[in-house]
């Protein structure tokens, strides 16, 4: 085999074998942020307050969040604004006092020890 062959076979095996290592981590991570926003989800629903949706939010399945012990009738899906984009909606929601959560397609805003916290939901996609 000349060497430019043998460099090519070997070359692309390691970057299959890169591939297949940076996929396995990234849905160790992806598994980990599904997890912690569910628990989260669960422990908010808990609360006396409202967890807000913003209107162009993808969430999981109804079936899936009862499956978890989250209480569904703390959810709220804000209507989309003509006037406000979704980040001045989330601050808006965030000072009215009435919810634990804000969650957007790109994070969950959640209410913790006296300030909001912020977890990145583009990490934790769940169906």
């Amino acid at each position: 085999m000349n060497t430019a062959m043998a460099f090519t076979t070997y070359s692309n095996s390691f970057n299959y074998s890169i591939s297949q290592r940076i996929s396995s981590a990234a849905s160790q991570v992806t598994a980990q942020c599904e997890s912690q926003f569910i628990q989260i989800l669960k422990s908010l629903s808990k609360q006396n307050k409202w967890i807000f949706i913003t209107a162009n939010t993808t969430m999981p399945s109804s079936e899936s969040l009862l499956k978890h012990g989250i209480e569904l009738s703390k959810f709220v899906r804000l209507k989309e604004s003509h006037r406000l984009t979704e980040s001045e909606t989330i601050e808006k929601a965030k000072q009215l006092g009435t919810a634990s959560a804000i969650i957007s397609n790109a994070n969950c805003f959640y209410f913790s020890d006296s300030q909001w916290l912020t977890l990145n939901r583009k990490l934790a996609v769940l169906h």
